[in-house]
């Protein structure tokens, strides 16, 4: 199988950071070599390992953006200690290409 590739073509902004340093971002990528794409995920400091994410095309962010102006958010409280288990060690769940990518083997349960 061969590596995953990628570009950081712009960082666009960082939505939280979580105690050990990991920050959730919004940027501009280039996985393997397939243009452009939005992405959202968690980065590891240095950006040495990446969590799951999500990757939009400008058609979905655009859609995206559309929900999200058009939606009123209730206050939920923004407590921090409240987010799920996976921000201690996002790496955890990966699938085997970005756990590849990360360089990070998934643990086994029991």
């Amino acid at each position: 199988m061969t590596g995953i590739t990628y570009e950081v073509l712009e960082k666009l902004g960082v939505l939280s950071e979580s105690p050990r340093g990991w920050t959730k971002e919004l940027r501009l990528m280039n996985w393997n070599n397939r243009g452009p794409r939005y992405d959202l995920r968690e980065w590891s400091p240095g950006d040495r390992k990446a969590s799951r994410g999500i990757t939009l095309s400008l058609r979905e962010m655009r859609g995206l953006q559309e929900i999200l102006m058009e939606t009123e958010f209730p206050d939920i409280g923004d407590d921090m200690e409240n987010e799920d288990l996976d921000a201690a060690d996002p790496v955890g769940a990966l699938s085997e290409p970005e756990r590849e990518f990360s360089g990070t083997k998934r643990r086994k349960a029991g």
